[in-house]
């Protein structure tokens, strides 16, 4: 399979179900359905811009997913719900409950079960929602890929206790903690107002000003009794950076905690890839490149590693525009040359593979 844009689909068989629109909806089309010019006028009003699709180039490429959609979209409308809850939390100045915080907790077990467990996979990490999704499916998203990014890492170089010592021993336990984090870690947004929360366009200082209290504001909203202060770093600082130019403390280096170097990461590297009211999806190279640049600046260098280890900028499944005008499909990912992936191609007498070179804008290689 091969995911490709809506506008070359048509008459192309869909290889995966389309997500559905909200809470208990059933999926916009399911996996087998060709999709016609009618299909693509209604899934594109649906804000839907890429699908997953079977043909004779992708045939038998099967991409690793990061979460399974069933369980994303599962997970995706219980986190809906327990947002709704913080909103109604934060007009009555009510700590979140804990009934709620029962039901997250269970979530994080949910995700943590479901993601890949293969630290070699070149994963596919895209969401097709709409923008419609974006703020619970995102939390899902950043919980997912910081669970995957930390199991990889502790696994390899252990996890820094206060003392500043790496252990290698009650990982599950640190990963339980650090995924309610990453699932909670946008939750302040909830006191946003939505006309500057979904603001078409740049925000003005005022509104960049409202806009930066929202992790104060989640960690706020939890009650502290109930809630690991490990949790609450996640909240607070996942928008802290490397170099001390985050917010909202302007903290930097090892003085930001482990756990929100790591939501750091993920958070942003599902925001430029994911489709948002006011931006839409970049490809993930785009996505990797931001990470990647950012290496020792605004993220943790140990962190962006681990990334790079397991998030490749062309993964298994997706199109590659070629310098001899065609369109190739990665089928295979070599994680120690993720830049020059095996792209198969339409030839005279069918597919063809060949190693294909996208440092040197796609040029073939041997």
């Amino acid at each position: 399979m091969r995911l490709t844009a809506l506008t070359r689909a048509v008459g192309l068989t869909l290889a995966r179900d389309l997500p559905a629109t909200g809470p208990g909806a059933i999926p916009l089309l399911r996996a087998g359905a060709v999709v016609s010019e009618r299909y693509e006028r209604a899934l594109a009003a649906a804000g839907i811009h890429a699908v997953w699709v079977e043909d004779e180039l992708s045939a038998g490429i099967e991409p690793a997913e990061l979460l399974p959609e069933a369980v994303r979209a599962e997970t995706a409308s219980r986190v809906q719900r327990a947002l709704e809850s913080a909103r109604e939390a934060f007009a009555t100045a009510q700590p979140l409950a804990l009934e709620t915080l029962q039901d997250l907790a269970a979530i994080v077990d949910r995700i943590a079960t479901g993601i890949l467990d293969d630290p070699n996979a070149a994963l596919a990490l895209h969401d097709l929602a709409n923008a419609d999704q974006y703020t619970h499916r995102h939390s899902v998203n950043v919980a997912a890929l910081g669970l995957l990014l930390a199991r990889a890492q502790f696994r390899r170089d252990g996890w820094v206790d206060y003392r500043g010592q790496r252990r290698y021993d009650r990982i599950n336990e640190r990963l339980s903690q650090l995924g309610m984090g990453l699932l909670l870690h946008d939750i302040g947004k909830m006191a946003v107002p939505d006309d500057v929360l979904n603001k078409p366009g740049p925000l003005d200082d005022h509104e960049w000003e409202v806009m930066r209290t929202h992790p104060d504001a989640g960690v706020a909203l939890l009650n502290s009794r109930s809630m690991s202060p490990l949790v609450k770093t996640v909240i607070r600082d996942h928008h802290e950076r490397f170099d001390g130019s985050g917010y909202p403390r302007g903290i930097g280096g090892e003085d930001i905690h482990q756990f929100a170097r790591i939501a750091a990461v993920a958070d942003v590297y599902d925001a430029v890839t994911s489709e948002r009211p006011y931006k839409g999806a970049e490809p993930a190279h785009v996505g990797v490149a931001v990470i990647t640049d950012g290496h020792g600046t605004a993220f943790d260098p140990e962190v962006v590693e681990t990334f790079r280890r397991i998030v490749f900028p062309h993964p298994v499944g997706t199109e590659i525009d070629l310098a001899d005008g065609r369109t190739g499909v990665v089928a295979h990912v070599d994680p120690a040359r993720p830049d020059v992936p095996l792209v198969r191609v339409a030839g005279p007498d069918g597919p063809v593979e060949m190693r294909v070179d996208t440092r040197t804008e796609h040029a073939l290689v041997g």
